[in-house]
């Protein structure tokens, strides 16, 4: 069986110490034999209980001290690896990820399942005439809008540019739909980063049989229904024709 690096990493961690504590060990009762030559089968237990508690617990905290820094570089990988850098939001695979899990429980519970695709109106105006630093504050604040918003059972996350995606379970459809047309209207009011954003967003309720991926493309269809009708609003795909709401 051939091991991996981390596997040899940790296997080399183990014989140091185990080298290392044995050493100290040896040193320690050879230093005391020298300084008191004369041990009694007493003092050989002493020894025997007062040296291992000595030297446990620098041993100990060595390894405790790299555990804690392997560990902690493990949750900096997987914060990377699941977040978008420039948001903190979800990125792609951990919406997929969370989203899939979720919609799977669908026949557990009564609440609908619904999933939608936001994309802020005009975004590269603000790129444009104020510069990528200026829309990427933007995106920031709208992140943050969009995470403080959120109910407890909707993962949001950053598919990539200025592309958002949502997904998780609402009451009803009605409460969706108010969900949503409100998340509009928030963010058009909030003027994030001090500029003027609107978003214009597609959504649908998931039916038996559909995939994650099935849910995207449709909302993503509701989506450019809802550019092409004037933008700043919530679009609703059917299994039908497209449904467009526009805000107010």
């Amino acid at each position: 069986m051939r091991l991996s690096e981390h596997e040899w990493k940790a296997a080399r961690t183990i014989v140091s110490v185990t080298l290392a504590a044995t050493a100290i060990s040896f040193v320690s009762i050879w230093t005391w034999a020298h300084i008191d030559p004369v041990l009694t089968l007493r003092r050989c237990y002493e020894a025997a209980i007062v040296m291992p508690l000595l030297i446990a617990p620098l041993c100990s905290f060595g390894v405790q001290r790299a555990h804690l820094k392997v560990r902690k570089l493990s949750d900096q990988n997987e914060h990377l690896a699941n977040h978008d850098e420039l948001t903190g939001l979800s990125n792609r695979r951990a919406f997929f990820a969370r989203a899939e899990a979720m919609q799977s429980r669908m026949g557990a519970v009564s609440s609908v399942f619904a999933c939608a695709i936001a994309d802020i109106d005009d975004f590269k105006r603000i790129n444009d005439q104020h510069g990528h630093d200026a829309g990427d504050r933007v995106l920031k604040c709208l992140s943050d809008i969009l995470a403080g918003i959120a109910p407890p059972d909707v993962v949001i996350a950053r598919l990539g540019g200025e592309e958002f995606a949502i997904a998780g379970y609402f009451a009803s459809e009605g409460i969706a739909r108010f969900w949503f047309d409100a998340l509009v209207r928030e963010i058009a009011s909030c003027q994030p980063a001090g500029h003027d954003v609107t978003v214009s967003l597609g959504w649908c309720v998931a039916q038996g049989g559909e995939n994650l991926s099935t849910l995207l493309n449709r909302a993503d269809r509701a989506l450019y229904a809802s550019k092409a009708a004037g933008k700043n609003q919530a679009g609703k795909a059917e299994r039908g024709p497209l449904r467009v709401v526009a805000i107010a």
